[in-house]
């Protein structure tokens, strides 16, 4: 896919394409997982070894539930979507072992997974909007739109859900914009952060 932009120069041709973590070549996916850490890697507190965990999750991310937004080579968005069959991080136990050892590799697995594997959906026809996160140098540019939109565009949905904090207003505008409302507000979890607020559950019909 391409897209024509104007500049005073003339006329500057960008190529972008939406693709999936198992297309991308070993440098794209190393992109995919610097823009997952930029916008969660407050999340992951296992350890300090900010190699090994870069390691993990480029072997982790399920190679088809995440979606990329790739432009000119470069990934600059990232969305990744769940079911009720399966989210799209794992951090699978043999994995985790592999790269930090029996014991707190196990500990790794058993801790991340009891949030990040964690159902979020209970049917069928419910899609799960779990990671999304874009460039610094990338937003404002519908990056983040264009991700939802393909995500939206999966058959045998019927109705999208996704998470956001109070506070980030600018979020919940976004998804506002792209016909989520208010489906609960969990004023109670325990998954709250310094300035963050609560999170808030947000629901689209599809169809």
């Amino acid at each position: 896919m391409k897209v024509l932009i104007s500049a005073e120069e003339g006329l500057t041709v960008m190529s972008y394409e939406i693709m999936e973590y198992a297309r991308l070549t070993l440098s794209q996916k190393s992109q995919a997982v610097d823009l997952f850490m930029e916008g969660f890697g407050h999340m992951m507190t296992f350890s300090k070894n900010e190699k090994l965990k870069k390691e993990l999750m480029l072997e982790i991310f399920h190679p088809t539930l995440f979606r990329c937004y790739v432009e000119n080579g470069k990934v600059l968005g990232l969305l990744g979507i769940a079911t009720h069959e399966m989210r799209p991080i794992d951090f699978r136990q043999d994995t985790c072992v592999r790269l930090f050892g029996k014991i707190k590799g196990a500990i790794i697995s058993k801790q991340m997974n009891a949030f990040f594997q964690k159902p979020v959906v209970s049917f069928r026809d419910e899609l799960y909007i779990d990671v999304l996160v874009t460039g610094a140098e990338a937003r404002r540019k519908g990056i983040a739109s264009m991700l939802l939109n393909d995500a939206f565009q999966r058959k045998r949905y019927s109705v999208c859900y996704l998470h956001v904090f109070s506070n980030n207003q600018p979020a919940i505008s976004l998804y506002e914009k792209h016909g989520f409302t208010v489906d609960r507000k969990e004023k109670m979890s325990l998954m709250r952060f310094v300035n963050a607020g609560y999170p808030v559950r947000m629901k689209k019909i599809l169809v």
